[in-house]
This record gives C-alpha cells, structure tokens and sequence, in this order.
C-alpha cells in the first residue's frame, strides 16, 4: 500500500516537487526510474510516463550498474539499499545532449512498514561550474605554490608570537638553514640581529597594515649577519611576506663609495681639469681644477653637457667640425689626445690639451669617458716667446758670424799688405 502511495503522487505533492529547482528521481531496488520531477525530466529527457528503464542506462550511459563499472567508485543506490541510510556523494552525468555534467547526488531511502527499502530518493544538484571552479583554484594555488617554492625571492609567514607558519626554500637557503622544514621549527625572534627592529616592524604594520621595504639584519643558521629588503603585510595575528638577500649589494655600494672617494680625492689633487662624460655627453662629474679653469661652480656644471660648458654651444663639437676626444674614446675604446679651444666664462679663450679615457663596466661596456684638460695657455705663450727669442739670436748670431768672417779676411788683407811691403823695402832698410 505505501508502495502505491508513493508512486501514486497527488497534484498537490507535484506542484510542491515541481517547483524545486533541483532534479528529484524516485527510484526502486532494481533500479528502475519510477518517477522525475520537471528539472529531472528536461535534464535527462523523459516525462513521468516513465518506461522501467534503468537509472545507470538514463543518467551514466552504461548497460550494467554502477558500482559493477571500474569508472564508479560508490553507488549511491545501492549503499543506501544495503544500509537503509541516506547518503551523499558526487558523481559524473550524461546528458541526453551528449554533454558531461556533474551532479551532487544526496540518496535517502523509502521504506514500508517493515522498515525494508523499497524506493530510492535522489536529488540531483548541478555542481559542474562549481566543480570547475575548484579544479581551476587548486590548479592556480598549485601552480601558485610551485611559483612561491621556486622564487628566487624569500617567502614567509609568522604569527605575532614569532611561531613560523610557511618558509619558502629561497629563505631556506638564505638563512642557511637544510629545508624549509627546519626554518619552521625555529622561532622568527631568534633570526634578528636585534630583536627590537621586529618590535618596531609590528607596531608600525598596525598602523598601517603592510609596508613594501623595510631593511634588516638577520641571522643565519651559522650566525652570519644578512642585511635583507623585506616587505611585509599584518592580517589579525598574521605577518606575511617577502625578502630580498641585499648583503652583496650593500657590500658592492659601500666599495663603490669608497671607490668614488678614492677618485675623488685623487682628482681633487690634480692640477688638470677633470670631467667624467656619459654618452649623452652630461657631465657626471668635475673637479675643482676644471671649475677654475671654465669659470663656472660646479653646481652650475654638473648635469650640463660638457659643450655647453667649455665651448658655450648647443651642439656637440664634433657638429661643429671639430675633433673631440670624447666621441673618439666611445667610438675607439681607446685613449686619445687632442689640443682644443675652450671658452671661460667670459668667453676668453683657454688653449687646453684634452686627454680621454673610456670607463667600462664589469661586462667590459663603456659606460662613461674620463677626460683630463690640461690648461696650456701659459705653455703656447711661452713656446712662442721662445721661438721669438730663438729667433732674435739667430739673427743676431748670423750678424756676429758675419763681422766675425769681415774681421777675419780683413786681418788677412793687412797681412798681405805687410808682406808686399816688405817686400818692396830698400837694400839695407830695416
């Protein structure tokens, strides 16, 4: 009698399932579809003139059931035929188009009044997109997980009281530590140098909730100190972020530094003019010999073109027909020497000897030019005195020479004068 009544459902009973927006079968123990809401029905394509058609041909395309097929793992059907209990699971379709779904099956049983199962309730939900959805989010946080393990920037997570929750292998390996494992098993507190710096990183993330560089000293493993750019970003009682290894950088700056005040000092002691060209021709640098020598400060100097400055022009020299020591050391790559015309501040002209040398970086690309101004008005005026002195005593030289060569022959004429004399003298004269 419950049987009939079961399948017997009156209109009130079908309106009420109809208007679920969920397909709903009722199925018996021999898998035979005894009835299909409205949802059901355009999902699979019968009405409830229902032939006894198996539920495994209509909704899997199969010719024996479930859980006889190795693609199927459970069968909602006949778990809950076996145990009398509802249950859940979910499970591919195919649809009468052709078209693969997946559906979240939730199975509850109908039993008589012996407590048999008779009849199976299925409610079929559409979790296809959802389904999708969760395969393309695992496969973007596994491909984001991979992306994170392999950077070559350190990644990690902490909490407030210093507990790490997730250590890339790139901070790993720049804490010296085997795995990320093992960074996880220590406390954050123990990697700061000074352990007040973290304090301050956390009362400022409170504030503002994340900051991109802040610099830092940790320790390492082994002890050794590594200055690190670290960004990082406060949610509740979380601290997470990114590091960024600087210790070679900073080495390399300080070197630099050093390097720079080195040539500084040298240049500054220099008597010639010197300037560092880039290849725009701005000057990157000037000492204070060259400053005298144009008659401008050397704020005023810095960042010009080195044209604008000696030659008081808007175009390179070499524009202008000259030869410029500059432009032969980048084109050349060697040095080179050039005697030129520079212009002082008030436009008076300054013979300089221009010497210049390329500056390359470490892959041997010449960054910048060198140029030494040597100043040599003072030396063309004395070359030119000189040579007007060499002058004068040539010629004074040839006059001397030339009363020399006179007194000469005319010694030589009074000597032959006295022999021909002497020999005309009288007999007995003495």
């Amino acid at each position: 009698m419950l049987k009939a009544e079961i399948t017997d459902i009156g209109s009130h009973w079908d309106n009420i399932i109809n208007s679920i927006n969920d397909g709903i079968l009722i199925i018996d123990r021999d898998y035979n579809i005894v009835f299909a809401n409205r949802v059901a029905s355009k999902l699979f394509a019968f009405d409830n003139e229902l032939p006894r058609r198996r539920c495994y041909e209509f909704l899997h395309k199969l010719s024996v059931p479930c859980n006889e097929n190795y693609k199927f793992k459970t069968c909602p059907h006949k778990e809950v035929t076996l145990s009398g209990k509802p249950v859940s699971s979910t499970l591919p379709f195919v649809l009468i188009s052709g078209e693969k779904k997946i559906f979240s099956v939730s199975a509850a049983p109908v039993k008589d009044s012996n407590g048999e199962v008779i009849q199976i309730v299925k409610i079929f939900q559409d979790v296809t997109e959802k389904k999708r959805t969760e395969e393309v989010l695992k496969r973007s946080e596994k491909e984001y997980r991979s992306l994170v393990d392999n950077s070559l920037a350190g990644v990690y997570k902490t909490n407030i009281k210093g507990d790490v929750i997730y250590a890339n292998n790139a901070l790993a390996k720049m804490l010296e530590f085997d795995s990320p494992d093992e960074v996880m098993t220590r406390s954050v507190l123990t990697f700061y140098k000074d352990i007040n710096e973290r304090e301050k990183i956390i009362e400022s993330l409170k504030v503002t909730g994340g900051v991109r560089t802040i610099e830092v000293a940790l320790l390492t493993k082994t002890g050794k100190t590594r200055d690190v750019l670290m960004s990082a970003v406060l949610e509740g009682e979380t601290m997470s972020g990114m590091m960024m290894d600087i210790t070679e950088c900073k080495k390399m700056e300080a070197l630099s530094r050093n390097q720079e005040l080195l040539f500084s000092s040298i240049f500054e002691g220099m008597q010639d003019g010197m300037v560092v060209v880039d290849r725009n021709f701005s000057i990157l640098y000037a000492n204070s010999s060259y400053s005298r020598q144009t008659g401008f400060p050397l704020d005023e100097i810095m960042g010009k073109r080195c044209y604008e400055v000696s030659h008081h022009r808007k175009r390179p020299c070499y524009m202008e027909g000259e030869e410029c020591s500059v432009k032969n050391a980048f084109a050349t790559g060697a040095g080179n020497k050039i005697i030129h015309t520079h212009f002082d501040k008030e436009d008076n002209p300054v013979y300089v000897e221009t010497a210049a040398y390329p500056i390359r970086d470490l892959s041997g690309n010449i960054t910048s030019v060198a140029e030494r101004v040597s100043n040599i008005t003072e030396k063309l005026r004395l070359d030119e005195e000189l040579k007007k002195r060499m002058k004068e005593l040539e010629e004074f030289y040839e006059m001397a020479v030339g009363r020399e060569i006179k007194m000469i022959e005319l010694k030589a004429e009074v000597q032959n004068l006295k022999a021909e004399l002497q020999r005309y003298k009288p007999a007995g004269r003495t």
